[in-house]
């Protein structure tokens, strides 16, 4: 999405996606500082989860509603991966939130993959910006 710095611009996505009533929203690229958290709380859209960078780049914000059981499991600090456990139905999942860098992917996908593996989840759903 390029940034959620703006407050017009964060107003006109996160109040279109609340409308849709959307139970999971996963966005990257949303180029937020850490201590600028709070400008991305949204409670229409249901509890933040995210993983943000300490320079206003790169950067994962990720909603679900409340009533989806939901629990952090990792947080990269450079705000490119993003692990979450949901309880959705009988069998938890994870889901694995990425904002891939376009250099050195190959060292980014094995890390990723020796994460998830660590975790020894069954039911994985991976989402983002490859």
């Amino acid at each position: 999405i390029n940034g959620l710095n703006s407050p017009t611009k964060r107003k006109q996505i996160l109040s279109r996606l609340a409308k849709q009533k959307l139970e999971i929203v996963c966005l990257q690229e949303v180029h937020t500082k850490k201590q600028f958290r709070k400008y991305l709380e949204y409670p229409k859209l249901g509890k933040l989860f995210i993983a943000l960078a300490d320079q206003k780049q790169k950067g994962i914000a990720v909603y679900v509603k409340k009533e989806i059981k939901a629990t952090e499991k990792y947080v990269d600090p450079q705000g490119r991966i993003l692990i979450l456990e949901l309880e959705l139905g009988y069998k938890p999942m994870l889901l694995v939130i990425i904002y891939a860098p376009n250099d050195s992917q190959n060292q980014f996908y094995k890390d990723l993959h020796e994460k998830v593996v660590e975790m020894e989840q069954d039911n994985v759903c991976i989402v983002g910006d490859c």
